[in-house]
């Protein structure tokens, strides 16, 4: 599969997950099992230590827990890694870095997202205004005075959807376990830039 942006990304990996229709064409379904993730290669920028980025994604979980962005230098998980976004244990989204602080995270509501309609979730870093998270157009959670760094792998990255793989050992944070994912996700992008309010309201309406 090829992504519909300027760089032409190849998935490197996808096992048992399945295509269904998604919140605007198609989508991706994992199953919840160890083998259920999709994997792209070749992020450069998230491997830049200090650079911004946002992350953007829509979810319809089937259970909230676990693992839905996961970033790596290896393709098994390990290596530099961290679950950047997933669920904590009372179903609420955590959005995650790492800085010489150790893991630093945010949580959103303790309303969790529906598993009956689809969420937009945006997770944004910049050394101005740290990590941010926002939920269905709202920024719900914020750390800047922990977060104005983020220590980064030094090399090209991988980022999993749905699956920590292997990076079981990676920090955990917040997230309450890096299980698989069992939900959809579609139209999943990244920046490396900080998004605005204004940027994560467009493609909320979108």
């Amino acid at each position: 599969m090829v992504d519909s942006g300027p760089n032409s990304l190849l998935a490197t990996t996808q096992s048992t997950s399945a295509m269904l229709s998604g919140h605007f064409a198609q989508a991706l379904s994992f199953s919840g099992s160890s083998s259920s993730y999709f994997q792209i290669n070749d992020l450069t920028s998230l491997g830049i230590s200090n650079r911004s980025f946002s992350i953007s994604l829509w979810i319809q979980p089937v259970s909230l827990s676990g693992v839905l962005v996961h970033v790596s230098s290896n393709s098994s998980g390990l290596g530099w890694c961290l679950p950047f976004i997933g669920f904590a244990t009372n179903g609420s989204i955590v959005a995650q870095i790492l800085n010489s602080n150790g893991v630093i995270s945010v949580l959103g509501s303790f309303t969790p997202v529906s598993t009956s309609t689809w969420s937009h979730i945006v997770q944004t870093w910049s050394s101005t205004n740290g990590l941010r998270l926002y939920i269905n157009n709202i920024l719900v959670a914020s750390s800047v005075s922990l977060a104005t760094t983020y220590t980064a792998s030094t090399v090209s990255n991988y980022l999993t959807l749905g699956n920590s793989l292997n990076g079981g050992t990676c920090g955990q944070g917040q997230i309450g376990t890096l299980t698989p994912y069992q939900g959809a996700m579609d139209d999943v992008r990244v920046y490396s830039r900080e998004f605005s309010a204004d940027d994560v309201c467009t493609l909320y309406v979108a």
